[in-house]
Order: structure tokens, then C-alpha cells, then sequence
């Protein structure tokens, strides 16, 4: 880790207003390419933010990945609000700067999973492939700062080739993901040629793109690069994206058109929030989040437990944070709108989804499952088919709690009024 000392010697300057307004102007705000070339540094935050003592701290000893932001999504943040959730994800702070007992580089073991460079195979149909190293922005969160922003892990052609040859020789693999980095990052003939390749696979039917350009750098969704997407996306390969936008500031006019032009070439889009500290680690913010998703037309996919990656303590939420977050917004929004939460376990164990306990248990005698409303907070009955072989397979509730159930309990005899209503 020691490639992020150049973060080092950082000397303060005045009018973060007056600097992000020359920033702005100085370039041709669409043109992506332009974007990348003005991306904001480590030695540069002191222009355009009024740096917390924390920060300062954290620019310079930061054990994570290099910092850098697009002038686009550095305007998305505060330059005097040190609280603002934007700013956090660009921003490193003192906490990035130690390295907690908990943490490891990789906490997934995917290296352990690694066939060939570049390709990590943790479930039986389907890989991840590490097109490359690089982000138009780097998340201060991000859980593969072993790889991203490093220029060892860069990905050279000969490298994909390997990757292609693996897949080609596994039949059993029929979904490939490719993340990095962000793939977006690619010129257009590589991910050209990349998609060509996956889509002369007979056995690969679904490719995933991991992309966090419709947030942090929307102009790079051009309609040449949808021309090459929807080329590929065919009878022989369908393509879907998956996004990560953390917080409402992040749902833009220009994401919304970077995500149409997605739809317009035939790309389902979803959406994989992380849960983090300070930024969105309550219902009501994730709620927000998740309806200007929905009206950006994006599907809520996964909601993320952070990872145990070093620096990240400032970042992670106890475990109850997520099911707290996912009961209250049950019945606040449609259910396309309710991301599921996962753990994706550490040492490679793959994720799994937690929820609320809705489902109290199974009544023996009346042959009655007990399910508490998401909606209400009020108790119902639903039978078990009665040539069921499962009784055995239920978590049984006691008759004590039965008794207090029943009286206030509603079945398909006995139904709930309007809400605010009394029950009939």
C-alpha cells in the first residue's frame, strides 16, 4: 500500500467556491474524456473544499486506494459542509488511516478464487472479470481498493485473452459480470471487442456490466457506446447493468439521461447501495434513495453490509442497521423499490440475504402459520395445505403465544378495515 504516499504534502489555498467555478469553466462540461483528464486529486481538495482537521489527516495517511473525483461529481458535494455525503465518498478521513484487527486486503478471498488473473469463480455458472484497475471516481468505500487505482492489476489484452480461454473451456459458466475498476472506463472498441468475445461464447447467455458511471460521470453513457451495447445484446447474449448510487444527492437530470439511453438499447439497470456510516444508515434516507431510483427507472438489486477492508471502520454499520432499514421501508414503496440486504460473508462464503422476521412460526394444532404486517404491525393466519408433508420443517410457536395471538389476529375470515380503520 505504500503507492498512496504520494497523497503527501498538501498545502491549503482559499475560496472553494471561486476554484470549483474556474474548474468548471475551464473545459467542455460534457465531453467525458475532458472530465477524466480534469479529475481532481489528492493535492487538489484543499482547493475546493474547507478541509476538517480529519481529512487533512486522512489525505495524508489514507493505508486505501488513491483518491480522485470527476469535476462532475465533485459538484454534487459541499465544500463547507464536512457532513455532506457526497463529500464523504470522495474525501478521505483520519479513520482510513488505520488499519483495524478486523480488516484484511481481501476479505472475500477472491484471490484464493482466482483461476487466472483477472477472474474471480466463486459460484459454479457464473465468474467476475476484472476488465481493469481504474474509476472515474474513487470511492473512499470501495471494496477492492487491493486492485483499484493500482497500475500492477492493470489488465492488458493478453490478460482478457486468458480470461476468455477459462470460460471457453467451462461450460458450466453462463453469466459473466464484468466490473474492475469500472468497465465504463475502457475506450469503446475494448469493451467492443470484450463484448464480442462474450457473445461468441454458445454457453455465456447473461453478461452483467458493474458500472458506477451514470453516477460519478454520466456523459460517459454516450450514444456511440449504447450503439455498441445494444449490438451485442442479442438472442445470443442478454446484457444487463448494475449501478450503485449510495444517496438521492447522487440522482441527477444528467444520470437520468445516462440511464435512458441504458433502457433505449434494451439494458435493464439495478441499482447495489452500500449501507454506510453517517451517509444513508437509516430508513428514511434509503427510502428517499430508493423512490428517485424508481423514478430514474432503476430496479433497487442489492443493498451491501460493508466489507472488512482496511480503512473502512469509519464506514461499516452494526448488522441490525440493514434489517432495521428494510422493515421500515416495507410498504413505504412498491416492492421493485426494496433492495435485498446482503452479506457477502468473508472467506469467499458468497452472499446471503437477511431480512425482518416477519414469519413468527408454526401453530401444530390449528395448523396455522403466524406472520407479523410490514405494513400494519398487526398478526395473520394462513393455513398449511392439509396434505402437507412438512409440518416438521417449521419453527413451532408456543401455545402461550398462540393464546395472546388469536383474539387480535386476522385470517381469510376476518379482514383489516382501511388503514387507520378497525377490523370487520
Amino acid at each position: 500500500m505504500e503507492r498512496l504516499g504520494k497523497n503527501r504534502g498538501i498545502a491549503n489555498l482559499e475560496s472553494p467556491t471561486d476554484s470549483r467555478k474556474s474548474l468548471y469553466s475551464s473545459f467542455v462540461w460534457t465531453d467525458y474524456k475532458a472530465q477524466l483528464q480534469k479529475r481532481v486529486r489528492a493535492e487538489d481538495l484543499p482547493k475546493y473544499f474547507h478541509l476538517t482537521e480529519s481529512e487533512k489527516i486522512g489525505i495524508q495517511e489514507t493505508i486505501r486506494l488513491n483518491v480522485g473525483t470527476t469535476p462532475y461529481y465533485l459538484s454534487l458535494s459541499d465544500p463547507e459542509d464536512p457532513n455532506c455525503p457526497i463529500r464523504k465518498m470522495i474525501v478521505p478521513r483520519r479513520e482510513e488511516s488505520f488499519f483495524s484487527p478486523e480488516e484484511t486486503l481481501d476479505p472475500l478471498h477472491e484471490e484464493d478464487l482466482s483461476p487466472v488473473k483477472g477472474l474471480t469463480h466463486m459460484y459454479p455458472d457464473r465468474v467476475l472479470l476484472f476488465s481493469n484497475h481504474e474509476c472515474s471516481v474513487y470511492c473512499r468505500h470501495c471494496m477492492r481498493g487491493r486492485k483499484v487505482s493500482d497500475s500492477s492489476e492493470r489488465m492488458e489484452t493478453a490478460d482478457l485473452e486468458l480470461c476468455f480461454d477459462y470460460i471457453r473451456n467451462h461450460p458450466e459458466i453462463s453469466d459473466v459480470v464484468i466490473s474492475g475498476g469500472d468497465p465504463l472506463n475502457l475506450s469503446d472498441p475494448k469493451i467492443d471487442w470484450i463484448l464480442e468475445n462474450l457473445e461468441k461464447i454458445p454457453h455465456v447467455k447473461i453478461c452483467r456490466l458493474g458500472t458506477r458511471n451514470p453516477v460519478t460521470l454520466p456523459m460517459r453513457v454516450t450514444s456511440d457506446l449504447c450503439k455498441i451495447i445494444e449490438s451485442h445484446n442479442t438472442d445470443r447474449l442478454s446484457i444487463f447493468c448494475n449501478t450503485q448510487f449510495n444517496h438521492e444527492k447522487e440522482c441527477t437530470s444528467e444520470a437520468k439521461e445516462a440511464i435512458l439511453k441504458l433502457l433505449k438499447a434494451g439494458v435493464n439497470v439495478g441499482n447495489q447501495c452500500v449501507i454506510l456510516k453517517g451517509i444513508n444508515d437509516d430508513g428514511e434516507t434509503m427510502l428517499r434513495l430508493h423512490r428517485k431510483l424508481l423514478e430514474l427507472r432503476i430496479r433497487a438489486y442489492y443493498m451491501y453490509d460493508p466489507e472488512l477492508i482496511p480503512g473502512s471502520r469509519g464506514f461499516r454499520t452494526p448488522l441490525a442497521k440493514g434489517i432495521q432499514i428494510i422493515e421500515y421501508m416495507r410498504g413505504k414503496v412498491a416492492g421493485m423499490g426494496i433492495p435485498q440486504f446482503v452479506n457477502d460473508l468473508p472467506g469467499g462464503g458468497g452472499k446471503v440475504s437477511l431480512g425482518p422476521n416477519w414469519y413468527l412460526g408454526f401453530h401444530k394444532p390449528s395448523r396455522n402459520h403466524v406472520f407479523r404486517s410490514a405494513v400494519r404491525g398487526t398478526y395473520h393466519l394462513s393455513p398449511e395445505p392439509v396434505d402437507s408433508e412438512y409440518e416438521e420443517f417449521y419453527p413451532e410457536i408456543s401455545e402461550e403465544t398462540w393464546s395472546k395471538l388469536l383474539q387480535n389476529s386476522y385470517s381469510a375470515f376476518k379482514g383489516l378495515g382501511p388503514l387507520g380503520g378497525s377490523g370487520k
